[in-house]
C-alpha cells in the first residue's frame, strides 16, 4: 500500500491498521488510521504517542463493551466524533507508533 512514497518523505512505519510519514522537508507528519488522515507538527505526534501510551498502560480504562466485544475508544477534539479500535486493532496502532518513534530517531541519526 506504501511502497511508493516520495523522495521527500519517510516512511516511519506501517501495519495493517495504518502508516506514519514524515516530510523530510518540513518535517510535518502524516498519521492514516484506517480511513482518517491526520496531519501534525512533531509536538502533536508526541501527544498523540503519549495518549496511546497512557491509554495502553491503563487500557481497562479506556474499554467499552458493544455488543459482546470490547473496544478502545479514543476522543478527538471534535465533538461527537470518537476513534473506535478492537483490542487487535488497538495493538496494531500501538505497534504504529512505538516503531514510527524509533524510525524517526533512526532518520535523525542518518542526518546528524
Amino acid at each position: 500500500m506504501f511502497e511508493k512514497i516520495s523522495k521527500n518523505e519517510n516512511l516511519l512505519h506501517h501495519n495493517e491498521v495504518g502508516a506514519i510519514i514524515q516530510c523530510k522537508d518540513c518535517n510535518r507528519i502524516a498519521i492514516i488510521i484506517q480511513s482518517i488522515l491526520y496531519t501534525c507538527e512533531e509536538k502533536e505526534y508526541e501527544y498523540f504517542f503519549e495518549l496511546i501510551m497512557d491509554i495502553d498502560l491503563n487500557i481497562e480504562k479506556f474499554l467499552f463493551e458493544i455488543g459482546d466485544k470490547n473496544y478502545v475508544i479514543l476522543n478527538t477534539k471534535i465533538e461527537n466524533l470518537n476513534m473506535v479500535f478492537d483490542l487487535t486493532q488497538f495493538e496494531y496502532l500501538t505497534d504504529l507508533f512505538i516503531q514510527s518513534k524509533y524510525m524517526k530517531e533512526v532518520h535523525k541519526l542518518l542526518i546528524n
